[in-house]
């Protein structure tokens, strides 16, 4: 039996590629305050976001300019039912590319209603950069990526890892040539690669008019300082100040995102315990991958809500686990 280091947990976020047509449906239905969270997103927005995330059609749903305030609205209808199930605070928060913008709303960084307003638009705003791609590499290092990006990237072209997801899998992102030759260089290899269904070069250089344009709508938008430190996804370090969030939600959707800094960051402070918000269980399986040693917890609907909330209570109370 090993023994706990810490009484603490850290909560996280998952993003994009996470959704699925369903999602929030069984949490809204029971409780008022996940309903409240849709119906206020629905005013702001005008999007039919409880149609289109309960029963809409997946291709619909992946769609980034959509599947972003989907997203962020789900994960903090779920939030606000587990902090109703379990008031303890965390020690830090992280979401994952656009799951970040939940990590800041429940920090308190950003309210609801500013938060969905700017992942609306920056859902917007990187689905209109067409003309890239992304690819999922299993079983390379970030040194192996690098050189896979540095051999196929093609003349003019882009090609970076993009999602440094853990020790198994890095997503790098580039121009669709790029993307192509790489793809092509991962089977005439034996490399495992995997081509996202996504519509842009997300986190590379080719979503700079993405981020120049959304840094722009950023500053007339309050950042307050967090009450619980948010690990940036640009840094993998805990950031309080709101100014410098101002400043990081511009370079987020340029620079790669350090999950696996960011994890091993957490784990360093003593932290073994990690509850993930939000549909799927992806980050989930990433932090095993991680930090294998890690307690993961998942609140996606009821069960997995009731589940979560009386074993990570007795998981804390306890000296063994």
């Amino acid at each position: 039996m090993k023994r706990l280091t810490s009484k603490n947990y850290a909560l996280v976020f998952p993003g994009q590629g996470s959704q699925y047509v369903g999602m929030g449906l069984e949490i809204s239905k029971k409780f008022i305050s996940a309903e409240k969270i849709f119906e206020t997103a629905e005013q702001i927005t005008n999007l039919n976001i409880r149609n289109i995330s309960f029963f809409g059609l997946e291709e619909n749903l992946m769609e980034t300019s959509i599947a972003q305030p989907c997203l962020l609205t789900t994960n903090i209808a779920l939030y606000s039912v587990f902090q109703e199930h379990f008031p303890v605070k965390p020690k830090f928060i992280c979401g994952h590319s656009a799951g970040e913008y939940a990590a800041l709303v429940a920090a308190g960084v950003l309210s609801f209603a500013d938060a969905i307003r700017l992942i609306e638009v920056r859902g917007a705003l990187m689905s209109k950069t067409q003309g890239g791609g992304m690819l999922a590499l299993k079983g390379v290092t970030l040194k192996q990526a690098e050189e896979l990006c540095r051999e196929n990237v093609q003349p003019n072209g882009v090609l970076v890892p993009a999602n440094l997801n853990s020790p198994e899998q890095i997503v790098i992102s580039g121009d669709n040539a790029s993307i192509e030759e790489a793809l092509f260089y991962a089977f005439e290899n034996n490399l495992k690669a995997i081509p996202l269904a996504v519509s842009g070069a997300f986190h590379s250089p080719l979503m700079q008019d993405a981020a120049q344009q959304f840094a722009h709508i950023v500053r007339k938008f309050q950042f307050n300082n967090a009450t619980i430190p948010v690990i940036s996804n640009v840094t993998a370090e805990p950031v309080v100040k709101g100014y410098e969030w101002r400043q990081l939600s511009e370079q987020q959707i340029t620079s790669a995102v350090h999950w696996e800094d960011s994890i091993r960051y957490i784990q360093q402070q003593g932290i073994e315990v990690f509850v993930e918000i939000g549909p799927g269980q992806i980050l989930s399986k990433l932090i095993k991958k991680i930090v294998p040693s890690a307690l993961v917890f998942s609140v996606e609907d009821v069960k997995s809500l009731q589940k979560t909330s009386i074993e990570l209570q007795e998981v804390l109370e306890s000296q063994l686990v």
